[in-house]
This record gives C-alpha cells, sequence and structure tokens, in this order.
C-alpha cells in the first residue's frame, strides 16, 4: 500500500511540474512494487496497469520504443491475471489498446491497431451504459477505428468511428469536463468522411461539434490549442469545397491562436504551425495576396525544423511546406522557390513507408513540382520525374479513392507537355487514357465533372491534328472533328 501511494502521488507531481526524473521514479516505484507482488495477489493486475500507463507516457515525452513495449508487455500480463467478470477488466483492455495505438501511430504495424480495435470493442461490450467510464471506451474506440480508416481507407471504419463518438456525446452529461474531448472526437471523424466522400453535411456537423468543444475549454485548458487547430481544418476542408473567404478567415483565426496559446517546447506546436501554414495558402490561393503564402512558408519552415526526421509527421510538414514553395514559384518565378520545393518533397516522399496513405499524395505533388520546373527550364529529366512520380501516385490509389481523378489529370497534364515538347504519339495517347479514366472516376454531380470532360475533349482533338502534321496532311476546316479524324486515321 505504501508503494502504491507514494507511486500515486509521484505520478500526480509529473502531471502538474511536467518533470521526466518523476516519471522514472514513479517506474521504478511501481517496478519495484511488482517484484514484490506475488501473482495470485489482488493488487497485481492494477499494479501493472499503473506500471503500462507511466510507460505510455514516457513514451510520449521521449519516444522511446522500448517503453511503449514495456508498457503493452505490462497491460497484457494485468489483463492476463484478471479474472473474466472482474469490474476492472475493461479498464484494463482500454489502456492495452491505447498503448497498441501508440506503437501503430510510430511503426505502422496493422497488427497493432488491429489488436488496439479488438481490445477497446471488449471494453466496451463489458461496460454498461450507465458507468461512468462507457463514452471514455467509446471515444477511443473510435480514435482507433478512424487510423485504421487512414491507413486503409476502408469507410466501414470511419462509419463505425463515427457511431462510437457520437454515442459517448450522448452517454456524456453536459458540465462534464470530458465532454468537449468527446466533441472534438467526433468532429474529427466527421472531417474525416467529408474528405473521402463529399459530403457537406459531414463537415457542418463537424464544425457544430468542434465549435462547441471550443467554447466548452477555457483558454489555459492544455486542449485548447489542439481544438483551435481542428476546428480551424474543418473550416479550411468547407473552404476549398464551396469557396467561402469567411470560412479561410475563421481558420486562420483559430489557428493563430492555437499557436498563440501553445507554450514553446510544446510537442505539438509543429502541428499548430503547419496548419495555419495551410490556411494561409488556402487563402493565398483564393486572393492571391503574397503576403499569405510567405506567412504559410515561414509557419510550416519553423514545423519542419521542429520535428526530427523520425517522427511519424515529419514527411507531411515537409510535403506541405514544398506545396507552399511551389505556389510562391508560380507567382513570382524564383527558381530557388521550385528548387527547395522539389528538395522538401523529395524527403517526404523518402521519409513514408511504403503502403502509407499518404504517399500517393506526396508523390503526386513532387510530381507537380516536377513539373512547374520544366515549364521554366524546359529540362526534360524534370517532366520524366514529374511523370514517374505521378504514375505511381495513381498505381498506390484505388480506384474509389476521392483523389484518384485529379491524379490521372495531373499525370494527363505532365503527358501533355512531354507531348508539346517531343511530339511523340504515345504522349497524347496516355493524356487521353489518362483524363478518359479520371471522367469515368468522377461521379455524374461531382463541381470537376465539366472540365475533367472538357480536359478530354481538347485532348481529343489534339491527337488527330497532331496526326495530320505527322503525315503532312492538311485538315479541312469545314469538316467536322469526326471526318478529319476518319481521314487522319487510315
Amino acid at each position: 500500500m505504501c508503494a502504491d501511494y507514494l507511486a500515486n502521488c509521484l505520478f500526480c507531481l509529473f502531471e502538474i511540474l511536467d518533470r521526466s526524473n518523476d516519471l522514472d521514479l514513479v517506474i521504478e516505484v511501481w517496478q519495484q512494487a511488482i517484484r514484490l507482488t506475488p501473482d495470485d495477489c489482488p493488487e497485481k493486475p492494477a499494479r501493472l496497469n499503473s506500471l503500462g500507463i507511466s510507460f505510455k507516457r514516457r513514451f510520449e515525452r521521449l519516444g522511446n520504443l522500448v517503453d511503449v513495449n514495456e508498457a503493452i508487455t505490462a497491460q497484457q500480463q494485468a489483463i492476463h491475471l484478471t479474472p473474466d467478470g472482474h469490474p476492472d477488466e475493461p479498464v484494463y483492455l482500454n489502456n492495452l489498446g491505447l498503448s497498441l495505438k501508440s506503437r501503430f501511430g510510430r511503426l505502422g504495424n496493422l497488427a497493432d491497431v488491429n489488436r488496439a480495435i479488438m481490445a477497446q470493442q471488449q471494453a466496451v461490450r463489458l461496460t454498461p451504459d450507465g458507468q461512468p467510464n462507457k463514452p471514455l471506451f467509446l471515444n477511443n474506440l473510435g480514435f482507433s477505428l478512424e487510423s485504421r480508416f487512414w491507413r486503409l481507407g476502408n469507410l466501414a471504419d470511419v462509419n463505425e468511428s463515427i457511431m462510437a463518438q457520437q454515442r459517448a456525446v450522448r452517454l456524456t452529461p453536459d458540465g462534464h469536463p470530458d465532454k468537449p474531448v468527446f466533441l472534438g472526437s467526433l468532429g474529427l471523424s466527421l472531417k474525416s468522411r467529408f474528405g473521402r466522400l463529399g459530403n457537406l453535411a459531414d463537415v457542418n456537423k463537424a464544425i457544430m461539434a468542434q465549435q462547441q468543444a471550443v467554447r466548452l475549454t477555457p483558454d489555459d485548458h492544455p486542449g485548447k490549442p489542439a481544438r483551435l487547430t481542428n476546428l480551424g481544418n474543418s473550416f479550411r476542408s468547407r473552404f476549398g469545397r464551396l469557396g467561402n473567404l469567411a470560412d479561410v478567415n475563421e481558420a486562420i483565426m483559430a489557428q493563430q491562436l492555437a499557436v498563440c496559446l501553445a507554450p514553446d517546447g510544446h510537442p505539438d506546436k509543429p502541428v499548430f504551425l503547419n496548419n495555419l501554414g495551410l490556411s494561409f495558402k488556402s487563402r493565398f490561393g483564393r486572393l492571391g495576396n503574397l503576403a499569405d503564402v510567405n506567412q504559410a512558408i515561414m509557419a510550416q519552415q519553423q514545423a519542419v525544423r521542429l520535428a526530427p526526421d523520425d517522427h511519424p509527421g515529419k514527411s507531411a510538414r515537409l510535403n506541405n511546406l514544398g506545396n507552399s514553395l511551389s505556389n510562391r514559384f508560380g507567382r513570382l518565378g524564383n527558381l530557388a522557390d521550385v528548387d527547395e520545393a522539389i528538395m522538401a518533397q523529395q524527403q517526404a516522399v523518402r521519409l513514408t513507408p511504403d503502403g502509407h496513405p499518404d504517399k500517393p499524395l506526396f508523390l503526386n505533388n513532387l510530381g507537380l513540382s516536377f513539373k512547374s520546373r520544366f515549364g521554366r527550364l524546359g529540362n526534360l529529366a524534370d517532366v520524366n520525374q514529374a511523370i514517374m512520380a505521378q504514375q505511381q501516385a495513381v498505381r498506390l490509389t484505388p480506384d474509389d479513392h476521392t483523389n484518384k481523378p485529379g491524379y490521372l489529370n495531373n499525370l494527363g497534364l505532365s503527358f501533355q507537355s512531354r507531348f508539346k515538347r517531343l511530339g511523340d504519339l504515345a504522349d497524347i495517347n496516355e493524356v487521353i487514357v489518362a483524363q478518359q479514366q479520371a471522367v469515368n472516376l468522377t461521379p455524374d454531380d461531382h463541381p470537376n465533372k465539366p472540365q475533367s470532360l472538357a480536359s478530354l475533349q481538347l485532348s481529343l482533338q489534339d491527337r488527330p491534328e497532331h496526326l495530320c502534321t505527322l503525315w503532312g496532311l492538311k485538315r479541312e476546316n469545314s469538316k467536322p472533328l469526326g471526318l478529319a479524324h476518319k481521314r487522319c486515321g487510315r
């Protein structure tokens, strides 16, 4: 009992003062207590669970994989020693799920997130609705399902995530300190589904949930910056769909406040800076104000500097910095910007493992930057690199993914650029194949469908004209496209 009291006091001290040496002492005390506790002692599972929580916190603080492995081992042992039906069994299952999800976030091993979901589903099943931990277990299950959705793109996962988080919100009374947490989580999952399906109702509900989460959170609460930046991301997503300037302005204000409220040294400060940069870049795309793209680049450069190479978010930040630099190059034409963009995006691709859901996006954007430099310098190596990157992006993207038509159109544009330079008919044929596939994959009611059809029509017109030129035939202006096409196709 003395060891338990001491360890709990030290853990509380760590929570207040945020000193690593306090956490080290907590782990030492728990380890010593566990060594002195026989397996048949009813206190042993609780001590193992507490040791696991402490190891997980140190992993989150220092990033040492040994700690999260130790957390999982301790929590698995806690479950093994707990008899079926014990009231603490759901708690131990939930905590094991959290540790497995943390390791998945670092290593990307699907087995970890699958095991996390199974453990958390069991925790939810074993907990009646009136039990105060039920909303927390539902929320954590939702997070794990959303993580698997981001990896595999399976809509069933994000749908189940939203249902779990909606239930968590319903079961939580107003005024409960966890209500903002559950509302924020629900908003994130709704935004994820909006990103996949494009249903405006999802992003509208996400914004409402996240606004409520922000309102319920005082400024000095450590979770406020994250809730503000997530709200800003949802506003930016709706701006991307509807183009309403009020949305991107709201995004920037929320994310500027998030950066201001996060102290230097905060582990998520790079995330807040990166997202602020994305919102400035979005407004630059609409208004063309150089101050916005400059602000975007400064924020994203700082986000990249603050993140070590082995941080799982580093590749996304490099990609986003590259996009902003490429946009400024498009406006000012400074070669240093596009060169730096390509270097950042190449590093993003290198740091991203095969199978990661964002790899196609990074490859597509790298291709766009290579194509931009080709447009300025005319170096064939650049357009060849663009095509290779974009072909890989297309290959890695399933047909039902919302980004696939865009990747195909971009690939078509790169083939078109090379065709204009070399006149190789194989390239214009590749343009048509890519654009036709993009048209086929775009729903009829999608706002990009008319543009995709127009691009395909122009490419179809280019092909017979070029054949005529090659074969020394003059296309009659009076003849319809179909006749000219027939004539050149003989």
